[in-house]
């Protein structure tokens, strides 16, 4: 990877990060300063490097990692939150078809019975 590839993707994981962290906290300023302290950054020093060119110098190499590392980690609870939910979907989806299932077989033997009728 080129280091103009390495410097475009470092912003889009960092760009990703900020957006997330502000409709978490509501604040774009707050999510600046809280991703500058969680991946050992400025926060004036992540506007610049998203906002102009040539500002400042490219990541250092453990900085790109721990933006790496804090771009994962959020992958990852994403993915774990929506394995969840998915999980508490199919639970009740299941729970709903019991339910439909106990009205089908009561109102089948309702007809059978002449109660089901509509009088």
């Amino acid at each position: 990877m080129s280091t103009l590839e390495l410097s475009s993707t470092t912003k889009t994981a960092l760009r990703f990060l900020i957006e997330k962290e502000a409709r978490r906290v509501g604040s774009r300023t707050v999510a600046f300063e809280n991703v500058a302290r969680l991946v050992g950054a400025s926060s004036s020093w992540i506007r610049k490097f998203l906002t102009y060119e040539d500002a400042v110098a490219e990541p250092r190499m453990t900085l790109f990692e721990n933006i790496r590392e804090a771009y994962n980690n959020i992958c990852e609870r994403i993915e774990a939150d929506n394995r969840a939910d998915e999980q508490r979907w199919q639970a009740i989806r299941g729970s709903l078809n019991e339910v439909s299932t106990g009205f089908s077989a009561e109102s089948h033997r309702q007809n059978q019975a002449g109660l089901g009728d509509g009088e």
